[in-house]
């Protein structure tokens, strides 16, 4: 038995500075968190976090699954190149008196398979989630938080799509919604209008019994309607934007935010 147990404690020591090299699970982590609000995944790169004891960025960015990707791939990676060097440990310590790694043996061993195990669970694609964490699902009832002339909230309603492209919203809007003085207008020409879906659109409702070809039928149906009209479609009391998401979902025209303002007028 080898009495020097300097070659295996450097070896040990070695696996460490591997497991920290460059900031690189720090950096793989942040990277996540910057493109995702799905709570479990935030949940497994905090318990990293914890397990390593360092810290990293959470900055909200936007969603981008393809950037968590690339993340969990450089984790992986360093991960593998982590074990490859704490492999070398192995054959040194028939020769070594226990008393110098047992512990440091144990605590390697419990750290780099929970570490393996956490990393494994974030090949799963995030959930694309608003900024309250909500999941967003294709069809689902979003709203855009807005502020009308006399800076009182309303909500701007959008229906969520799903495109080869990922997440887009579908929604109904004037070019004279809003004036140069800021008021919105009563009346205008309405137009449908798709954007890139982004986690500031809020989840607000789910349907149930609707099928996709349903509402894509619809909103077709709804964009020849206005490509073909001559009159001013859209009205702020009487065909808004949530007037024309509730009739692309549920097949009826209706806002309950006018609803809900006529009611406070009346009392």
């Amino acid at each position: 038995m080898n009495p020097n147990p300097s070659r295996v404690l450097r070896l040990f020591a070695e696996t460490q500075d591997r497991l920290y090299d460059g900031d690189t699970i720090k950096k793989m982590i942040s990277q996540i968190a910057r493109h995702t609000k799905d709570c479990k995944v935030i949940v497994n790169c905090e318990a990293i976090a914890d397990l390593l004891q360092i810290e990293f960025d959470q900055t909200f960015l936007r969603n981008d699954v393809n950037q968590h990707k690339d993340a969990v791939k450089w984790l992986n990676n360093h991960v593998t190149w982590v074990h490859e060097k704490y492999k070398e440990v192995k054959p040194f310590l028939e020769n070594c008196d226990p008393i110098w790694y047992t512990r440091l043996q144990e605590a390697t061993d419990a750290q780099l398979a929970r570490l393996s195990q956490l990393v494994s669970l974030l090949s799963a694609v995030p959930d694309i989630c608003d900024l309250e964490g909500n999941v967003i699902r294709p069809n689902d009832l979003v709203t855009y938080p807005s502020k009308d002339q006399e800076d009182r909230a309303y909500n701007h309603y959008g229906i969520v799509r799903a495109t080869p492209h990922g997440y887009t919203v579908a929604h109904f809007f004037t070019g004279e919604t809003i004036r140069p003085e800021g008021r919105i207008a009563e009346v205008g020409i309405g137009y449908v209008h798709f954007t890139p879906y982004k986690a500031e659109w809020l989840f607000k409702e789910r349907p149930e019994s609707i099928s996709d070809s349903q509402i894509e039928a619809r909103i077709h149906e709804s964009r020849q309607k206005f490509i073909d009209a001559k009159d001013k479609l859209w009205n702020k009391l009487l065909y808004n934007c949530e007037h024309w998401a509730r009739e692309m979902v549920y097949g009826e025209a209706r806002s309950i935010q006018v609803e809900n303002l006529r009611a406070k007028k009346v009392v």
